[in-house]
């Protein structure tokens, strides 16, 4: 996707969207001043196929409504090229005065060098506004570092992951009940297979599709401590451990289970392929049960959803659940004080109550906050389902790479789970290859 950069000066409708100045605590004054507006950029990786894409333009609209003395520059990005072009800003201490990011050790080098602004002082500060989220949330991997103290962002969305899957297509191969274990979902493949239908959509030329499920599959075999434990070295990404997830994968591929070339398949393509009905399932995330299942998709009514399945001898395993904390709001510390003035308002704008509730009723993503309360008119069906799922895990964690200190570690992952799929590493080499970027970057 095309990157977009632009001042919010669209005229998008904002009819939707009530004044934003009760979520920034305290109601905005007009500045009465001549005084030139304060410029602040915003970075966000909801880009046009999201449908979180629409109701953020909308509320940075609404912001630079309620605060005039204030312009908001909105930079976006898909997901691939988002993590490429943060990693380089961290680098080049240019990052966005605001900018969604995830945590891990994608942030750590900036967070420990002191490029990302310690929110803990101004949460203290606003405890009205801190008593939205729950402690849960406040602590959770996207905010915080075992050794490092500070909260280092604002909590924007939870993520929980399951599968979507065309309940109609099920019924045409004859599977009548949802999965429960691995060895299941295999047999659902080789039924999908026999009535021509591509049983399972992946858009494998953007390593992060692939990622995701190499995720989940990890931690239904070894548990969130697993991540943990390569994080720490004690691990490696080599071991028999880490190799059985893509091998997992690999299985997956030579069965043809995505079909017969899916690293020509994007994300974009992907959701088309589940949105006409020309697959039968996914591995997905809660940000995108509208897409599923509202106007845009052809088969929306058939469209439900089931949770990642359970490995036989792992049961101990069976609520390590791929989720958790999702997208918070950094600040840069590359900025004036009234930059960082703005942006905080800005963060409280998008994250507090009125804000969080504009983008749970419009789907957008599962919010963060605890204190929405959103129209069952208008919520998705199926978020209540995603919710259960994260709400009653015992463990999760988004990406595997989370608890690693090594920053590249997330893009090269995405790296080498597109180049399996394509057929250009084993899972062993796999392996070896993130083994190797350890290395590379330890000392």
């Amino acid at each position: 996707m095309r990157a977009l950069k632009k001042v919010i000066s669209v005229g998008l409708a904002a009819a939707m969207v009530t004044s934003l100045a009760a979520g920034c605590s305290s109601k905005q004054e007009d500045s009465g001043s001549d005084k030139e507006p304060v410029t602040i950029r915003f970075y966000s990786t909801l880009g046009e196929a999201e449908p979180g894409y629409k109701p953020v333009m909308e509320l940075v609209e609404q912001f630079e409504k309620d605060n005039p003395d204030i312009k908001v520059e909105l930079e976006v990005q898909s997901s691939s090229q988002y993590h490429e072009k943060l990693v380089s800003e961290i680098a080049s201490d240019t990052l966005a005065n605001v900018f969604m990011h995830w945590g891990g050790a994608e942030m750590y080098e900036a967070v420990q060098s002191g490029k990302v602004l310690d929110m803990t002082e101004k949460m203290d500060a606003e405890p009205e506004f801190k008593a939205q989220f729950a402690d849960v949330t406040l602590n959770a991997l996207n905010l915080r570092y075992d050794d490092i103290e500070g909260m280092w962002g604002v909590p924007f969305s939870s993520v929980s992951g399951g599968f979507y899957y065309n309940k109609a297509l099920f019924e045409k191969a004859g599977i009548k009940e949802v999965p429960a274990t691995w060895d299941e979902l295999l047999d659902c493949v080789e039924k999908l297979k026999a009535v021509d239908v591509i049983p399972w959509a992946l858009g494998a030329k953007d390593g992060w599709r692939v990622e995701h499920l190499y995720s989940a599959i990890f931690y239904r075999m070894n548990g969130v401590e697993g991540a943990k434990a390569l994080g720490d070295r004690s691990m490696k990404y080599s071991s028999p451990e880490a190799v059985a997830a893509w091998e997992e994968l690999q299985k997956l591929v030579d069965m043809e289970a995505f079909g017969p070339e899916p690293a020509s398949v994007d994300f974009s393509n992907e959701m088309t392929m589940l949105q006409t009905g020309k697959a039968a399932l996914n591995f997905g995330i809660s940000a995108h049960a509208e897409a599923y299942t509202g106007p845009d998709s052809e088969v929306g009514d058939d469209i439900d959803f089931f949770e990642m399945p359970v490995f036989e001898g792992k049961e101990e395993f069976a609520k390590n659940n791929f989720g958790g904390g999702d997208i918070a709001l950094g600040i840069a510390t590359n900025a004036s004080d009234e930059q960082i003035e703005a942006s905080w308002k800005l963060c409280k704008a998008l994250c507090g109550v009125e804000g969080q509730t504009v983008l749970a009723n419009s789907n957008a993503v599962l919010v963060a906050n605890k204190d929405v309360e959103a129209d069952p008119e208008k919520v998705n069906r199926l978020n209540s389902k995603f919710a259960d799922v994260i709400n009653n895990a015992d463990a999760a964690t988004t990406d595997v790479t989370n608890y690693d200190k090594v920053s590249t570690m997330l893009t090269k992952i995405r790296d080498v789970a597109s180049a399996l799929v394509n057929g250009q590493l084993t899972p062993e080499q796999a392996g070896k290859e993130l083994d190797a970027e350890v290395e590379m970057y330890s000392e």
